[in-house]
């Protein structure tokens, strides 16, 4: 049932980002390994996340020519993540040469095709800060602008806020996917997030996925507060 919840491991170890997952158990199945922990723990840290049965969303956000993202994705793809991510201002014939290689790598190599993704706006922007980088676009303009651009590169979705969501599927169909970070619970603190939503304001817009970090991985009680979110986009 959507959403399906992706807690984000923003740690500095690859012990800490297990120790949490350890904690929260059955409860969750899908994670996200970003920047951060990459840089850290490499193709380690999704590995051992999918000996334990998880699900791992590899957010690099690639942004570069098509042949050295292209590389960047053979070491998604053989670790066996089931989405990864790159921006979509690289451009068209960047995402497409990326789905068409995603889906031979991972069929040279027999392994499952992970979901390829593209991210549109940050929702650590607003429209100023897209004027400030030379885009006169509004946020919801660009981010269409964006994702219609992905899909008819051959992309299975975007990251995008809880906000745009149902633009994009009433525009481009619910079967496209929606991956949602900047969701806050309103007893959490917006962070620098500044295009939020609650969970059950999310699971009312029809996301696919939510991605929640710091309001559960640091809770006092990280179980219980993932339990509770869940409940909320299941209530």
């Amino acid at each position: 049932m959507k959403p399906e919840l992706i807690v984000a491991l923003d740690f500095d170890s690859k012990e800490k980002a297990l120790k949490l997952v350890e904690e929260l158990g059955s409860s969750v199945k899908h994670y996200k390994v970003g920047l951060e922990l990459f840089s850290r723990a490499g193709t380690e840290a999704v590995k051992e996340l999918s000996k334990l049965g998880k699900k791992v969303f590899l957010d690099l956000k690639y942004h570069d020519i098509p042949n050295t993202v292209k590389s960047a994705a053979k070491v998604a793809i053989e670790a066996g993540v089931f989405m990864y991510n790159l921006h979509a201002l690289g451009g068209f014939e960047l995402m497409k040469q990326v789905a068409e290689f995603n889906a031979e790598y991972a069929e040279k190599i027999g392994v499952a095709k992970p979901l390829v993704i593209a991210i549109t706006v940050l929702t650590s922007m607003k429209e100023e800060d897209l004027k400030e980088v030379g885009i006169e676009r509004s946020v919801n303009e660009e981010v269409l602008k964006l994702a219609e651009l992905a899909k008819r590169a051959g992309l299975n979705g975007v990251v995008c806020s809880a906000k745009e969501v149902r633009l994009i599927k009433e525009n481009l169909g619910e079967d496209f996917l929606t991956v949602t970070p900047g969701i806050r619970p309103t007893w959490a603190a917006a962070n620098d997030q500044k295009r939020v939503v609650t969970p059950k304001m999310a699971k009312a817009l029809g996301t696919d996925f939510i991605v929640i970090g710091r309001p559960i991985t640091k809770a006092e009680n990280p179980k219980k507060t993932a339990e509770r979110i869940l409940k909320e986009t299941k209530s």
